[in-house]
């Protein structure tokens, strides 16, 4: 599915796509983490997914 808001400059593409694109957290089960957004959680975000 196709970003329904474009990532604004300086912030994280995969942030932002979870953040705006339902169908990405859909298939979790009720309380199950999602594996990358915990990973972004504890360890930041990479350089290369900066929007510049």
């Amino acid at each position: 599915m196709a970003l329904r808001r474009p990532v604004p400059h300086g912030q994280c593409r995969q942030r932002w796509h979870h953040a705006y694109d339902p169908s990405i957290h859909r298939k979790l089960k009720p309380r199950e983490d999602c594996g990358p957004c915990v990973d972004h959680m504890r360890n930041g975000h990479p350089p290369d997914q900066i929007q510049n």
